[in-house]
C-alpha cells in the first residue's frame, strides 16, 4: 500500500490510515479475502449468527428495519 500510511495518528488519539498520495477513481487500495466477507446469506447459515438473528427478529426484518443488513 504505497499510497497509504499505517498506522496514522490523528487528534484525540484516533488511529487509522492516511493517504499519502491521491487515490484514483476505481483504484484499489484495500483488499479483503473472499473467505472473510460476511453477507446476509452467510450469516443465516452460520450456527451462532443464525441463533442471534432468530432471537432478534426486530433487528433483522427488512420489512420493519431499513438497516437490517
Amino acid at each position: 500500500m504505497p499510497k497509504l500510511q499505517y498506522p496514522a495518528y490523528f487528534e484525540e488519539g484516533l488511529l487509522g490510515i492516511k493517504c499519502t498520495e491521491d487515490v484514483q477513481h476505481h483504484e484499489g487500495y484495500l483488499y479483503v479475502p473472499f473467505k472473510m466477507v460476511m453477507s446476509v446469506s452467510k450469516a443465516y447459515k452460520h450456527p451462532v449468527l443464525k441463533k442471534i438473528i432468530d432471537e432478534n427478529p426486530d433487528c433483522f426484518d427488512k420489512r420493519t428495519n431499513y438497516d437490517w443488513e
